[in-house]
């Protein structure tokens, strides 16, 4: 196989995918390479453990998701309904188009009890992600009730994630989706 040259964006960019399809202990430095298309070798030129990778991949998603799913919640110039409907949309439509599920859910169901560096960046994420949906529902709640309803809505979404992925109801997304638009 030839070596290409890539950039570091590129190879977050992929291997981030591999995870997100394989999982973080199924998945080797060799799928890793090989899906940039760089000698196992050269990709330590890169990154030095599969666990650096790891660590920046979710910093990535986190960055991803900041700038182009939970930036929706915060968008002032359309009502909290239609916020929270695209940023639901945004969700489970960019999950499902990709295999493999939600990286992040996944990730902590895979790694929490193992390995303790990856619990910060996944923190993160699900804080941001219940931040979002907070400053969406705190237009028409209290901000105690409006943080109690992004925690329950985070929580049934990922729910929803898992059970999608188990049973291949997409169906189940629809109604997650509808519970949390009523909440508002």
């Amino acid at each position: 196989m030839p070596i290409q040259k890539v950039t570091r964006d590129e190879i977050l960019q992929k291997a981030m995918l591999v995870f997100k399809r394989q999982g973080y202990h199924r998945t080797t430095m060799d799928d890793l390479a090989r899906a940039c298309g760089l000698l196992k070798g050269s990709f330590y030129h890169y990154f030095r453990s599969k666990e650096v990778l790891m660590k920046e991949v979710l910093q990535y998603a986190n960055d991803l998701n900041e700038k182009h799913l939970f930036s929706i919640a915060y968008d002032e110039t359309k009502p909290p309904g239609q916020r929270l409907e695209h940023l639901l949309e945004t969700l489970f439509n960019g999950i499902m188009r990709s295999e493999g599920g939600c990286l992040m859910g996944n990730t902590v169901q895979e790694t929490a009890f193992v390995t303790e560096e990856f619990k910060e960046p996944l923190r993160v994420h699900f804080n941001n992600a219940m931040n979002a949906l907070a400053h969406i529902y705190q237009t028409r709640h209290p901000e105690k009730k409006a943080r109690e309803l992004a925690r329950q809505a985070t929580a049934e979404i990922q729910g929803s994630l898992l059970l999608v992925k188990l049973f291949g109801n997409e169906q189940l997304l629809t109604d997650c989706q509808n519970r949390v638009i009523e909440r508002l």
